[in-house]
């Protein structure tokens, strides 16, 4: 099932976006073929040094927590780099490409998440700030 797992994140996970462009507005981050995937109310958090963010719950909480998050950015590029399965987990290492809204500094670094899945279906997405930090979550530190 884990293999699975991979598939499905795949298929989920954005890469090439914009995501200041994403959620925007009343924009849905997931095609509607594939809200079923998620949990009705998972859970997602966003995790950097010195912030973790309360849990955020359902479609509205995910959106209204990356509204949070890219409030500084006028351009946050990302691109999935690799999946890592983790069992009930997948890691997904990316690469973020982002400029500063305020002063225009462009800013590269390398995020990952943990989506946390359960017969297929995704129960809850955790943002790190830092790929070790992910894989510390999930029991694979390096």
């Amino acid at each position: 099932m884990s293999q699975d797992n991979v598939e499905i994140v795949r298929a989920l996970q954005p890469s090439g976006a914009d995501l200041v462009t994403a959620v925007e507005g009343d924009k849905e981050p997931f095609p509607e073929a594939d809200a079923w995937r998620f949990a009705d109310e998972f859970a997602s958090t966003f995790i950097a040094p010195g912030l973790t963010s309360d849990a955020r719950h359902g479609i509205a909480g995910f959106m209204e927590g990356w509204r949070d998050w890219l409030e500084p950015w006028q351009r946050y590029e990302i691109w999935a780099e690799d999946f890592i399965d983790a069992g009930n987990a997948v890691v997904v290492f990316a690469r973020v490409n982002a400029l500063t809204r305020r002063d225009g500094i462009e800013i590269e670094h390398a995020p990952a998440a943990v989506w946390t899945l359960h017969d297929g279906i995704v129960c809850q997405i955790d943002f790190y700030y830092e790929r070790g930090e992910a894989l510390k979550a999930v029991g694979l530190e390096k």
